[in-house]
């Protein structure tokens, strides 16, 4: 067996090795995920976060490797995964020490938007646009709540760029504190520019940028309806995300998908990839749109996603996300996390950029927080049935507060495994990678 990612060393050091029992039987623990390769079969437990490779001889008698029961990849036949998973948790969010500064900043510049897409969650709710006042006042609270760490931070809005002189002002009044920050972006990509494109880059220090695509150009232009006319908003966009590449910004290209636009999404992948080559600053992943939807529907969305994925992956695109989990999740997102706050235009302290005009538990002007919304957005969801045997579970984390989720499906599984075998061979096939490396530089040694 050869080791290619390590137990994590939380898991060791709650449960440490297990020990094999005389005549008892064993099983894969429920949280073990395989995956077939050239040298062997792969094997990820999403519990441990351990990754290993066995040999064809090992893989075909897996209840005999002792090191499998010694790593929990092997439990007995009457093992309670779901319980010791729960225990794990408890004890790791008891040993492992809160977060005591703020360095995941998630600021809103503006809530209004130059597009006009009929799934937005923000619709409907009144436009607030940050004030230099405002501006002032969160750089001031950055400084004052980092304790001197390295600080995150995310534009969003709205359309953040709507208000980019909020954004040369926040990044210059840090720059003046010697803060050290980096950037990243949630951008329709529409009002980049050539001049825009190097301020980020220099003063922004914006390190990548999410931008929509919706469809092929008939559809995209169509759902943005952006307020500018006389424009073809595909092909601009397309333009920026070109020039943004080439200034060594990154590029996540998010597909949009829904009923309406899942069948031009594999035209749309093929274009882009005439359009850009194999590009190592751009990425592309799919993400289904939110509501309400038959089962049938679902599992065809999920099926369709899934072969969009292997489209991807074979026009030689990495996936923004393609790392398996290396250490235990113990919350779902900067929501339940002490380290992340929103600041929406107005200076609103939130915890969530779905909730951009209720459910504040503070202001940047005070110390005061509201600890009953604080603990609302960590509250969990219950266990439905379908996780005492699902794969996903130790790391899957569903908050009652969460906007984006919604009741697991099959449909759902099947995909998410489906990313996890993909995941898994990447890895490996980093782990090769290196390990040639290592070995050529030995040899020039």
């Amino acid at each position: 067996m050869q080791e290619i990612i390590p137990t994590t060393s939380l898991v060791e050091q709650i449960v440490g090795i297990q020990k094999r029992t005389d005549g008892q039987p064993y099983r894969l623990m429920t949280y073990v995920v395989q995956q077939p390769v050239a040298d062997g079969v792969l094997l990820y437990n999403t519990l441990t976060c351990s990754l290993v490779l066995l040999t064809p001889d090992e893989a075909a008698d897996i209840t005999a490797q002792s090191e499998l029961i010694e790593r929990w990849f092997l439990v007995p036949q009457a093992h309670d995964d779901q319980k010791l998973c729960r225990q794990i948790r408890q004890m790791a969010a008891l040993l492992k020490p809160a977060a005591k500064a703020i360095t995941n900043y998630t600021i809103l510049t503006t809530t209004g938007c130059n597009a006009r897409c009929f799934y937005c969650y923000e619709k409907g709710t009144k436009p607030v646009t940050m004030t230099a006042e405002t501006a002032d006042k969160v750089a001031r609270y950055i400084v004052t709540h980092r304790d001197d760490e390295k600080v995150k931070i995310s534009w969003f809005g709205g359309e953040p760029l709507v208000n980019a002189k909020v954004i040369d002002q926040i990044c210059t009044e840090l720059r003046e504190q010697g803060v050290p920050f980096r950037s990243t972006m949630t951008s329709n990509g529409y009002l980049f520019d050539a001049d825009m494109v190097q301020r980020a880059k220099d003063l922004w220090q914006l390190r990548s940028v999410q931008i929509t695509l919706d469809g092929t150009e008939q559809t995209y232009n169509r759902v943005k309806a952006y307020v500018h006319q006389g424009v073809n908003a595909f092909e601009r966009v397309l333009q920026n995300i070109a020039m943004l590449t080439a200034a060594g910004i990154r590029v996540s290209i998010r597909l949009n998908v829904d009923k309406h636009n899942i069948g031009e999404m594999a035209e749309l992948v093929q274009l882009l990839h005439q359009r850009f080559g194999t590009n190592d600053y751009l990425s592309i992943y799919s993400h289904e749109l939110f509501g309400e939807r038959t089962p049938e529907d679902d599992a065809e969305i999920f099926a369709q996603q899934t072969q969009l994925a292997q489209q991807i992956a074979a026009c030689g695109y990495k996936n923004h996300k393609r790392e398996l989990q290396k250490d235990i999740s113990l919350n779902h997102c900067m929501a339940d996390g002490d380290g992340s706050v929103v600041i929406a235009p107005d200076g609103n302290l939130g915890k969530c950029e779905h909730y951009i005009d209720s459910n504040f538990f503070g202001h940047i002007d005070s110390e005061e927080h509201d600890k009953a919304v604080l603990r609302k957005f960590k509250e969990r969801r219950a266990d439905i049935d379908a996780c005492a045997t699902c794969f996903y579970y130790p790391q899957c984390i569903r908050l009652v507060m969460c906007a984006d989720e919604f009741d697991c499906t099959s449909g759902k599984q099947q995909y998410l495994l489906s990313k996890m075998k993909d995941t898994m061979k990447y890895e490996y096939e980093r782990y090769l990678h290196k390990n040639d490396k290592e070995q050529d530089d030995e040899t020039e040694i």
